[in-house]
C-alpha cells in the first residue's frame, strides 16, 4: 500500500501526519483525510480494524470492478466512483476505482491504481489553510474531492476535444489511413469515459437530493454543482460521440473523392495514349518501308499522317479540359 497523504485539520489549523495510521487519528486535529493507492489485503484489514468498516466495503475495494453506488452504513457512507486514466505510453484510456469513506470526522480515500485524476490540488489548499475548507467538516471535504475527481473528467475532454479539433482539419484534405485510426482511437476513448459517467448520475443526485446526515445542506448545495459537471460531461461526451462519427464520414467522402480523381486522370492518360496508339498502329502497317526507302519521311502523307496523330492528341486535352476532368 502506498500512503499518498493524511492530512487533519481544524477551523484554524491544519498538518500533515506521518505514515502511521493509528497515530494519525490519535493526532487528528478534527477533520482526517486519508489517502491511499494500491491497497492490499493487509492494509484494509488495518483500516477496518480502526474505523470498524464492513467487511463488504473492504471486498470492494480490494476488488475493483464495482459499479458506482452509494451505501450508508450507521457511522459512515461508502461511496464508489470511477475515473479513467492513460495507459502507460499509450493513448488508450482505461477505467479505474476509487472507493470514499465518509464519516463524521474522517474522509478515507481508496484509489484502485496510480496515474489518475490528482489530488494534489486539495492537499495543498488543506496545508495553506485555505478557510472555505478547513471551517468546514468531512461532508465538505469529500465534495471538494469529488467535484476535482468530476472535473478531472472534462480537463480529459478538453484534451480529446482538441485532437478532434486538429483530425477535423485536416481530414478533408488529406484522408490517410492514420487519421482513420486517431478516430477510431478518440472513438474508443469517449466510449469508455461514457461507460464511467453514466452509473456515476444517480450516486451523485443522491448525494445532491438525498436527506444525508453526514452532509451538511451547506455541503449538499455544492454536491448539486458536481451533479451538473457529471451532466456536462456526459452531454460533451455524445456531442464528440457524434463529432467523430461525423469525421468517419467526411474521410470515407474525401477517400471516395481521391479515389475518383484518379480514376478520372487514369481515363484521360489512356484516352491520350489509347487513340494516338491507335492511329500509329494503323499507320504502321501503310508505312512499311521506312528502312528500303528512306525518303519517306520527307513525303506528304507521312507528315500529314503525323499531324492528324498531334491534332487528334491536342484535341482529346481540350475536350477534357472542358469536361475539368
Amino acid at each position: 500500500m502506498l500512503i499518498k497523504r493524511i492530512l487533519s485539520f481544524s477551523e484554524n489549523d491544519s498538518k500533515l501526519h506521518e505514515d502511521d495510521l493509528e497515530l494519525a487519528v490519535k493526532e487528528n486535529l478534527g477533520t482526517l483525510w486519508i489517502d491511499i493507492i494500491e491497497p492490499n489485503i493487509d492494509e484494509l484489514n488495518t483500516l477496518q480494524k480502526i474505523f470498524n468498516f464492513h467487511s463488504l466495503t473492504i471486498e470492494d475495494c480490494l476488488e475493483a470492478n464495482q459499479r458506482p453506488k452509494i451505501e450508508e452504513y450507521p457511522d459512515y457512507l461508502f461511496i464508489i466512483l470511477v475515473g479513467v486514466r492513460k495507459l502507460p505510453d499509450e493513448d488508450e484510456l482505461e477505467p479505474y476505482q476509487i472507493a470514499i469513506y465518509l464519516g463524521k470526522n474522517y474522509v478515507i480515500t481508496v484509489r484502485e491504481r496510480r496515474g489518475g485524476i490528482s489530488l494534489k490540488a486539495v492537499h495543498n489548499r488543506i496545508l495553506l489553510k485555505n478557510k472555505r475548507i478547513i471551517s468546514h467538516k468531512s461532508g465538505f471535504l469529500s465534495y471538494v474531492i469529488i467535484d476535482t475527481f468530476i472535473d478531472g473528467y472534462l480537463d480529459r475532454l478538453e484534451e480529446i476535444e482538441d485532437i478532434i479539433e486538429e483530425v477535423e482539419e485536416i481530414v478533408v484534405h488529406r484522408p490517410e489511413r492514420e487519421l482513420l485510426d486517431t478516430t477510431f482511437d478518440l472513438r474508443t476513448n469517449i466510449l469508455i469515459i461514457m461507460k464511467a459517467i453514466r452509473p456515476q448520475r444517480v450516486v451523485l443526485r443522491e448525494l445532491a437530493v438525498d436527506d444525508i446526515p453526514l452532509i451538511s445542506e451547506s455541503a449538499q448545495t455544492y454536491f448539486t454543482d458536481v451533479y451538473d459537471h457529471i451532466l456536462e460531461a456526459n452531454d460533451t461526451c455524445v456531442s464528440f460521440r457524434d463529432r467523430v462519427s461525423s469525421i468517419v464520414e467526411v474521410y470515407l467522402s474525401s477517400a471516395s473523392n481521391k479515389m475518383n480523381d484518379t480514376m478520372k486522370l487514369i481515363a484521360v492518360l489512356t484516352a491520350v495514349i489509347l487513340i494516338p496508339n491507335l492511329l500509329a498502329s494503323i499507320g504502321g502497317v501503310n508505312f512499311q518501308d521506312f528502312i528500303n526507302n528512306p525518303n519517306l519521311f520527307l513525303s506528304a502523307p507521312f507528315w500529314i499522317f503525323m499531324a492528324t496523330i498531334l491534332v487528334v492528341t491536342v484535341l482529346i486535352i481540350l475536350i477534357f479540359r472542358k469536361m475539368k476532368l
